[in-house]
């Protein structure tokens, strides 16, 4: 017998400990409802929950942001509701009009009422907004900016006039050409298939007119060059290099959706260079592929006074071609033109002033996409973007409504039929987001639930298991305090012998 070192206690005592500690932990469990407090509980969940937990509160926030991008929508769509109002009671004061048993002041009374709906449009665009945001005055679309310097004086303006313009960049080069007897404005257009933008089925496009645009069956989204290069005077100096004092090229592209509808407004006007003399125009071509879709390309080029020949080739993606060569330019060809801007979806730049030198001025910038980005997933890029257009008289095209003759009362019917087709396309393509929203809000609300209940299964305390495991710890702690003290009274049989 030893009583230095007492075995059977230390035994008793060590198994006390044991029992004690995983009562401490059961007492811990029970309490908080958790599983895992530390990582040192379970390290490898630990790490697989907390990225859940991320996932769970992502989700969380992106229903809350779905939940505002509908009231968005709603709101936006409210403010539509009532342009479109107007637009038809615009159009019944025209077709009201347009009966010549009204006299000239009936119309003129008829003129006054559509003045101020006319007012009231534009008091929507700038007052419409959600939480501060303007929602119809062009804020929610896109944006373009001078990105470097410009060289010369190739490029006199360049603004937005529409959300259709879409992310990318762009490069215009200007240079001489030492020809006199020919123009060409060669406008180069390689579209990337990325994303939703721009309608166009083309992909090396080539008009050696002043402008070209299609309509296709997709929405392109890519990186984009202009080239403007060959302008040259009808007369050149005798000396020193060529200079355009005061002539213009320019041109207009209208972009058309894939079921033919117009973005943008036309603003026309006649313009002539200045001599004074008319100016040259291209025509409309309208080419069908195999799928039944139109394609639209307007040429609308206003090109400077000289003789000589154009060259207009059109390669779509489908592997057609369109091709007119050795067209004639003559002074007396009429044109009609838009202000003599470049417009590209919404995208307008302004030719003019022309001063070369031999070599090339370049001009670069780009174009940003401020359209609507709702967050409607936890994690980066999970977005749902939509451009709410600028919903003004002038880009309804409908700024110059007037009613005070039979013809000026046709021409505003016609001009706000169009407006009214514009706006019923915002309407719906609103209301198919919103759809698509609540759509989306199901599944998170599913994904949430599913994901919440396996995190729930990592990190949750089984209370039923628990308990039961307290249970016998307990009764182990009790089992281990009494033979602690049964083996404490063993060395005590030492005196037994000492007696």
């Amino acid at each position: 017998m030893r009583i230095n070192n007492n075995i059977q206690a230390l035994n008793s005592y060590n198994q006390l400990n044991k029992n004690q500690f995983r009562s401490s932990k059961n007492l811990e469990k029970l309490s908080s409802g958790l599983r895992i407090n530390r990582a040192s509980d379970d390290a490898a969940g630990l790490a697989i929950s907390e990225k859940m937990r991320g996932q769970i509160r992502g989700l969380q926030m992106a229903e809350r942001n779905a939940l505002d991008g509908v009231s968005l929508l709603q709101t936006t769509e409210g403010a539509l509701t009532e342009v479109h109002a107007m637009l038809q009671r615009m159009r019944e004061l025209a077709v009201q009009a347009a009966n010549d048993t009204n006299t000239d002041s009936d119309r003129a009374e008829i003129q006054k009422e559509i003045d101020q709906l006319l007012d009231e449009i534009d008091e929507i665009k700038d007052k419409t907004e959600f939480n501060t945001r303007k929602l119809l005055n062009g804020e929610s679309s896109v944006n373009v900016g001078i990105d470097s310097t410009t060289k010369g004086d190739g490029i006199m303006s360049v603004r937005a006039i529409s959300p259709k313009v879409m992310d990318g960049d762009y490069e215009v080069l200007v240079g001489p050409n030492t020809s006199p007897a020919s123009v060409a404005t060669v406008l180069t257009s390689k579209i990337n298939k990325q994303g939703a933008g721009v309608n166009s089925n083309e992909t090396d496009l080539i008009a050696t007119t002043g402008a070209h645009v299609g309509i296709g069956k997709e929405n392109l989204l890519g990186e984009y060059r202009i080239e403007v290069k060959n302008f040259v005077p009808a007369v050149q100096p005798s000396a020193g290099p060529p200079v355009i004092a005061g002539s213009h090229a320019q041109a207009l592209i209208e972009v058309y959706d894939p079921n033919g509808t117009l973005i943008g407004t036309r603003q026309g006007s006649v313009g002539d260079d200045v001599s004074g003399a008319p100016t040259a125009a291209a025509d409309v071509v309208k080419i069908e592929d195999n799928d039944n879709p139109e394609i639209f390309i307007e040429i609308d080029a206003r090109l400077i006074k000289m003789a000589g020949t154009i060259n207009v080739q059109v390669e779509l993606e489908l592997g057609m071609q369109l091709q007119k060569d050795g067209e004639d330019i003559t002074p007396a060809t009429k044109l009609k033109t838009h202000n003599g801007l470049l417009q590209a979806a919404g995208f307008e730049m302004e030719f003019k002033g022309f001063d070369d030198t031999l070599g090339f001025y370049e001009t670069e910038f780009n174009v940003g996409n401020n359209a609507l980005n709702f967050q409607i997933g936890p994690n980066s890029n999970q977005l749902m973007r939509i451009d709410v257009e600028e919903i003004s008289n002038v880009m309804l095209g409908i700024q110059d409504t007037k009613v005070t003759t039979n013809a000026d009362a046709n021409n505003a019917i016609r001009d706000l039929d169009r407006a009214i087709v514009k706006v019923s396309s915002l309407r719906s393509k609103l209301g198919a987001v919103q759809n698509r929203l609540e759509h989306t809000l199901n599944n998170l609300s599913t994904t949430r639930e599913n994901l919440t209940a396996a995190e729930s299964r990592i990190r949750d305390a089984d209370m039923a298991l628990e308990m039961t495991e307290f249970t016998r710890n307990n009764i182990l702690n009790q089992a281990s305090t009494a033979m602690l003290a049964q083996a404490n009274q063993l060395p005590q049989g030492v005196l037994q012998l000492l007696q």
